[in-house]
């Protein structure tokens, strides 16, 4: 059936969003056609049953002029020999259509009969279909001219341009290794991209976040036999099986336009308990699209305390106010060609031991993220270290004199204890505010390697006669001259850790 859609008719705005997971489909343009049904915890497309077939097509068009992003997650299960397989693909949004062929056309192309006869028409006004197919026939003769000429099992292909029995021509294809067998609980998910003209088709899961590049950027626009890309689309999916079935289900569809925002993470490898430690995540907007609304999330280890988070903004990026409880959360408006860089420091709970993992994950509200890696963790050991060391705070009082040494001092003493062996070498170290130096009132037996002017404070034994022995610790008496009781807080020592030194 050949319609053409008045020019009147309303183009949806996008995202276009749909899970597929209540009662009803929240948008009444969706007709769903042969064996489709809403069922299992999504949109079934075909049941575990013979020789069914069935369709869920959006009679609504959408603007294909700054690309279209196609996510979605899917589950197909069923016996040893899963088929046929299930396909996604658009039309010219000018028109509308019913269910293209059955088999191995996968409800896109045409179903030829073994000598070539078509027996089932296609789409109307096909711009391209990609198949999911685990039997292999969409790449076969029976679905369409070119080809390989035989089945390829486990194979997402790429049929172009057709209409009822004309084209659908064979574009490409890569088999994928284990082909699309999958319960919900595997997160397995698919995202097509169409930009400019060229398609790119991925492949993820919760085992790989990042997912898999199955279709790299192929050029639709000037494949053999394509049409003239629309200046809008209409959605289909599709599925089908045979002597071969499984049950094809699809949900959380979104279509969105399309930005490339790719994220890179680091931070320590190996860190010791209480020491504090920095992470690193650098996010940017390589196009086609600005994404006003883009938001970094990640989660931080409960082992991680006193949590510092900043955000520098590149070539027109704007961070938002970012929160670190319970997890990372950062809005960022990224145009075309701006950056951030996110940095987030803590310090590690003292008696912790054993791996840190730290995550980030950058996507919009709004647009799509086709980037390669829009995630990254970064898991750092932490091992105790050989010397652990105890604040306590004696007293705090306000100096007044002599006149350079005026401010608010706190005393503290820094125990040291030895976890296994005896050290004859330490040095202690930690951060304070600035203008804060240790009190020159205080008679110090240690050495003084910073005073903190710069910011630390460094100190060390002055001999092998201040040993620490496992048992017995070694108490170091400090007093620390703030600017002002304001600035000396609560009087928290950051950083605090101390090493174990050798000494030529």
């Amino acid at each position: 059936m050949t319609t053409h859609v008045s020019a009147a008719a309303q183009e949806v705005q996008f995202p276009i969003v749909e899970s597929f997971t209540q009662d009803t489909v929240t948008d009444p343009h969706w007709r769903l056609q042969g064996s489709a049904r809403l069922n299992g915890g999504g949109l079934e497309l075909t049941p575990d049953e013979r020789s069914r077939a069935g369709t869920a097509f959006l009679d609504q068009p959408f603007s294909s002029t700054l690309g279209v992003t196609i996510d979605f997650d899917y589950s197909c299960e069923g016996g040893a020999e899963l088929g046929d397989g299930f396909s996604v693909y658009v039309i010219d949004g000018a028109y509308t259509t019913g269910p293209g062929g059955l088999g191995g056309a996968l409800g896109y192309s045409v179903t030829k009969s073994d000598v070539g006869k078509i027996v089932a028409p296609g789409v109307t006004a096909g711009y391209v279909g990609i198949g999911f197919d685990n039997l292999g026939n969409f790449a076969s003769p029976l679905a369409g001219p070119g080809g390989p000429a035989k089945s390829l099992p486990r194979t997402v292909g790429v049929r172009g341009s057709g209409s009822e029995r004309e084209g659908f021509r064979w574009l490409t294809g890569v088999q994928a290794p284990g082909g699309f067998h999958a319960p919900w609980e595997a997160g397995a998910h698919i995202q097509v991209s169409i930009v400019d003209g060229r398609l790119t088709v991925r492949h993820a899961d919760k085992a790989n976040p990042n997912g898999t590049l199955l279709i790299d950027d192929f050029d639709l626009a000037h494949a053999p036999g394509q049409t003239r890309m629309p200046e809008t689309f209409k959605l289909g999916f599709a599925a089908g099986t045979g002597s071969a079935t499984a049950a094809h289900r699809i949900r959380n569809l979104t279509v969105a336009l399309p930005a490339n925002i790719p994220l890179e993470m680091s931070g320590p490898q190996a860190a010791k308990a209480g020491q504090r430690v920095f992470y690193s995540v650098s996010v940017q907007n390589l196009g086609p699209n600005d994404a006003p609304d883009a938001v970094m999330e990640g989660t931080i280890p409960a082992e991680l305390t006193d949590l510092e988070l900043t955000c520098q903004p590149e070539n027109g990026a704007v961070c938002g106010n970012g929160s670190v409880q319970d997890g990372l959360r950062l809005p960022i408006a990224l145009p075309k060609g701006s950056k951030a860089v996110i940095n987030l420091a803590g310090t590690i709970a003292p008696a912790f031991e054993g791996p840190l993992l730290c995550t980030g994950l950058i996507e919009s509200l709004t647009r799509a993220n086709t980037a390669e890696q829009h995630s990254g963790s970064v898991t750092t050991e932490v091992a105790l270290p050989r010397i652990s060391t105890t604040p306590v705070i004696v007293g705090q009082w306000g100096q007044s004199w002599p006149e350079d040494a005026t401010g608010w001092v706190i005393s503290y003493d820094l125990t040291l204890a030895a976890r296994e062996q005896r050290v004859v070498g330490w040095e202690i170290s930690f951060d304070v505010p600035a203008g804060t130096r240790i009190n020159s009132q205080q008679t110090q037996w240690y050495v003084v390697t910073e005073d903190g002017t710069e910011g630390s404070v460094v100190i060390a034994t002055p001999d092998d006669t201040h040993t620490i022995e496992p048992g017995s610790p070694l108490t170091v008496a400090v007093q620390l001259l703030y600017p002002s009781r304001q600035d000396a807080g609560d009087g928290e020592l950051r950083n605090l850790h101390a090493i174990e030194v050798t000494r030529p």
